[in-house]
Formats: C-alpha cells, structure tokens, sequence
C-alpha cells in the first residue's frame, strides 16, 4: 500500500467512528491532510508517514489520544477529535477543518495577503499569545512551533493553531525537535529537548514576523551565497544577533531586503521595542529562563491596542501615554479629549478604547483578554463613558468627591478628575488640555 490514501478508503476510529477519505488537502514532512467524512460531518484527517512516526510510534500514537481525551485548552487550537485505528503501519488523526479566510503566517510576511489594520495585527498576536499561556498553564508545550502552525484572519484577526500531534506534557521528550529557523538556539545546539521555555522564543519569533514582515535573525548575516550547515548553526544556534541590536550591529538589517523592518521598527513604541530586545537580546538567547513570560507580551499588547486611535483620514495614529499628537498621513492631530491614568501609564479614552482584565492586576489565564470596561457613546446624548464590563460592582469616586456604586453595565461619564476602582486597580479619567 502506498502511503498516500486512495479516495474511498475507509478506517474505524478508537473512540467508535468511521473515517472515510474524500481527497488529499496538502502534505508535509510529516505526513498528509485530506478532506474525510467522519461520523457524517466534514473534517480533516492528518495521516502520518512512517518516517514521521518518530523513534517511539506507539508512545506517539498514545500521546495524541491522551491529548483527546483531555480535550483543547483553548478554542484557538485545531485539536485532535479522534485517533484512528493502525492501518498499514499508520495511523491519523481527525481535526476540524481550517475554516475559509485564513491563510499561513508566510502569506503575510510575503505579502501576499495584508492585515486589516494594526489593530487586527495586535488582535491576532493576543490570541496567539493568550492561547500558549493557556497551553503552558494547562503543563503542557508546544515543540515544534513554526510559521506553518498558525492560519489568520486578515480581517478579524482570529487565529486557528493546527498540527497539534507534537502537543505533549511540558517535559516530556517526543523525538521532535522543531523546523529549523524556528528553533531555539539551545534547540539548534543540541543543549535541550523542546520546553515551554523554547516555545517562548519561537512565539516571539512569530510575534516579530507579524509586526515587521522579517525573520528577526535574518539581517545582513543571512544574506550570503552560499548558507553552509555550520553558518546556519551560527546564525540560529551558536551565535545568533538580533537583526535591531543596538549592541551588535554585525546582523543589522539591509536597506533594501529589509525595508519592512525598517519603515515598522521606528514606529513601534518604546516598549514594544523593549519586549522584543528582551526576547532576543543576548540574555534571552542565552538564558531561556530570561525570555518574556505570556502574561509580559499581554501586557504590551493590550496597552499598544489601546493606545491606537483611528484618523478620519483612514489611517491609524499611535498615540503616547493617551495624548494628542499629528497623523502622520494627514497632520491632523488625534482625537484624544479625554485619557484613563491607569497604574504606569495612560491610555487614550476613545470610542471603543478596551480595558482588559490583565491590564488591571494579577489574572488567570482564561481571564486575560476578558473586556473589564468599554468607552461607549450614550444613546440618547452622545456622550462618551465609561462601562463597567466587569460584571462586579465599581467603587468610584465623583469630582465632588462623592462616593458612588456603578452596577455592572452602567455607565461613567468621561469627566475630569472621576475615579473608579475596578479588579482592585484605581483608574483616574483625565481631560486633556
């Protein structure tokens, strides 16, 4: 039997159904995707070559089915459903099926599809972010994180993470070790198996392709005739440099093969820029204990999202600390009347300006993302506020320093000097003049 399935080949599942093969969707290294009938619904069966099964096929297959039986830890996640039986050697895995809409992080780096706005770029790296802190939380890790795992919405932003087999407990060494490039360096050289710690890297990795279009270790380094092994093990393993290190300017970018990253970089704010020389600096690199945690990417993230406001001219102004400044497109200054003081920094108070719960104190992971308050134009005067998404009672404070209770769902009027406490955070509303 070949190892690619014929249209109309059939085989039973452990947990009580029966795959029928449509049609082939793709293949890689480690198998192929075809389009099945399972239990009368349309999925995805990834079936795997018997090279890709690894040293250790049976502990391989028993780890898929463990991943089943615990279910997904984030709905971002195309987990496995169903494992099928052994057949000819091999076996599969049914999964949903990616949905219509979404392409691979290549067809953005290669521009051949683009974000809606920035907005949604920083929408579909929240998701990424928040669906491995989910994951490492959960005690597991991810090993073999690449631009190949991930499909995105241009226009939402959503996120579906597929190729979810290498999924295994945090520790637990499944023979795999990663796609090269996105490897960790402590992968590259052999130093360690694949960790939530390596997983970090490649997330960041990722992250970097989103925002600036190029691999951020490929600077001038990469640009060479003839990319031998070992200066591939340099470049990502024994002596990999940020391509943006202000310290180490041998692997800076090129003007020309590296124009995204140079229009991007100097319009991100401080901090995102400081996130990312802490994820690739020389301690990260060095150190996988150093690199930023989740709850860190979250945090700038939801701060660079709330940060951005809207130019009637179409384009997008990246304010500072929730004050006005010019379009660059058009000159005409941000519409900022009002800002949120939170604690270390503002945001501007436009509308639909999100507070989320991990900008506000110590969260869980499920809790993340979750809207805590909205600014929100009244409907009878148009009159921005501010709305408590909290579903828990907001003490606050008038600006004649009257003691109010604002139910879950009302609404606080932007005025100056107005403070309410949410999730044990004070936010002070600050007009700006």
């Amino acid at each position: 039997m070949s190892e690619a399935l014929q249209s109309g080949f059939q085989v039973k599942t452990l947990f009580g159904g029966v795959v029928r093969v449509n049609r082939a969707l793709g293949e890689g290294g480690q198998g192929a995707v075809y389009l099945v009938d399972y239990n009368g619904e349309k999925k995805a069966l990834k079936w795997f070559k018997q090279v890709g099964l690894g040293k250790k096929p049976e502990a391989f297959y028993e780890n898929i089915k463990q991943n089943i039986i615990r279910k997904t830890p984030s709905e971002e996640f195309l987990w496995p459903l169903d494992i099928t039986e052994w057949a000819e050697g091999s076996f599969g895995y049914v999964m949903d099926l990616k949905p219509d809409g979404y392409y691979e992080v290549t067809d953005f780096m290669l521009c051949k599809v683009k974000f809606q706005s920035y907005r949604t770029i920083i929408d579909a790296a929240l998701k990424i972010v928040s669906a491995f802190r989910v994951l490492h939380n959960a005690g597991y890790s991810y090993q073999d994180l690449n631009d190949g795992n991930f499909f995105i919405h241009p226009r939402t932003g959503d996120v579906r993470i597929c190729d979810n087999d290498n999924v295994a407990p945090d520790g637990t060494e499944t023979g795999i070790v990663g796609k090269p490039r996105y490897m960790a360096p402590e992968i590259v050289l052999g130093k360690n198996m694949p960790n939530s710690l390596s997983d970090r890297f490649s997330m960041s990795l990722i992250l970097y392709i989103l925002f600036c279009l190029n691999h951020p270790l490929e600077g001038r380094r990469y640009l060479t005739p003839a990319l031998t092994p070992g200066l591939q093990r340099e470049l990502y393993g024994s002596d990999p440099v940020f391509m943006m290190d202000p310290s180490d300017q041998r692997n800076s970018p090129h003007p020309a093969v590296h124009a995204n990253t140079l229009r991007v970089w100097p319009c991100l704010p401080d901090y995102m820029q400081r996130i990312f020389l802490d994820a690739f600096g020389r301690k990260a690199l060095e150190k996988p204990s150093a690199r930023p945690r989740e709850i860190d990417w979250l945090n700038v993230l939801t701060r660079f999202r709330s940060e951005i406001v809207p130019c009637p001219c179409g384009n997008e102004i990246f304010t500072q600390q929730g004050t006005r400044c010019p379009c660059d497109a058009c000159g005409r200054p941000a519409d900022v009347s009002f800002r949120l003081v939170l604690s270390g920094y503002s945001i501007p108070a436009v509308r639909d300006t999100r507070l989320y719960r991990c900008q506000l104190g110590t969260c869980d992971e499920k809790e993340a993302l979750t809207p805590v308050a909205r600014v929100v134009a009244k409907a009878d005067t148009g009159r921005l506020g501010v709305r408590n998404l909290s579903g828990k009672r907001w003490d606050a404070v008038n600006t004649r320093g009257e003691a109010l209770k604002v139910s879950p769902n009302e609404v606080i009027p932007l005025k100056d000097g107005i403070t309410f406490t949410a999730c044990g955070e004070t936010i002070t509303i600050r007009e700006n003049r």
